[in-house]
């Protein structure tokens, strides 16, 4: 494995959530996190993905340059459809230090938790409903932190 961290750089956090353009099975998403975490060890970035019926929800940290090039690719992935920011922040450190691409399912009973998870997602379509999204960021990312490192269980 790559050293991850380039400290000489400005360091960039992009959060987003987006809407699979096609059904995923589990081994999609392995084929996926294979890929990510190839990508970003070369390209000096760590984050987090969380997926569950068709919803990503992903945090990308590293680099500014690195971040944006990564975002751009992800951006011009056919397989995303309702790609929306929710933040984007300079950083002085990372949150996933050490994580080429970590990963977890979100469970409905996380669902439950997640302040405005229904007002980010659209139930019937799953499309980012775009006027609620950037409203719930903070609880949003908050509650990511929490799920993110709670025990699973």
């Amino acid at each position: 494995m790559k050293h991850i961290s380039r400290p000489e750089d400005t360091l960039l956090s992009i959060a987003y959530v987006s809407a699979s353009a096609v059904p995923l099975s589990d081994e999609d998403i392995a084929a996926i996190l294979v890929q990510a975490r190839a990508n970003n060890d070369e390209h000096h970035l760590t984050g987090a993905l969380i997926y569950h019926e068709g919803k990503f929800i992903q945090i990308l940290e590293g680099p500014d340059d690195e971040v944006r090039d990564r975002f751009a690719v992800i951006r011009a992935d056919p397989r995303h459809r309702s790609i929306h920011t929710v933040s984007e922040e300079k950083i002085t450190s990372r949150q996933f230090p050490g994580w080429t691409m970590g990963f977890r399912p979100l469970s409905s009973m996380a669902l439950d938790q997640l302040a405005g998870y229904d007002d980010i997602f659209d139930g019937s379509t799953g499309k980012v409903q775009l006027a609620h999204a950037n409203r719930q960021a903070e609880e949003f990312l908050e509650w990511l932190g929490q799920y993110w490192f709670s025990p699973v269980a």
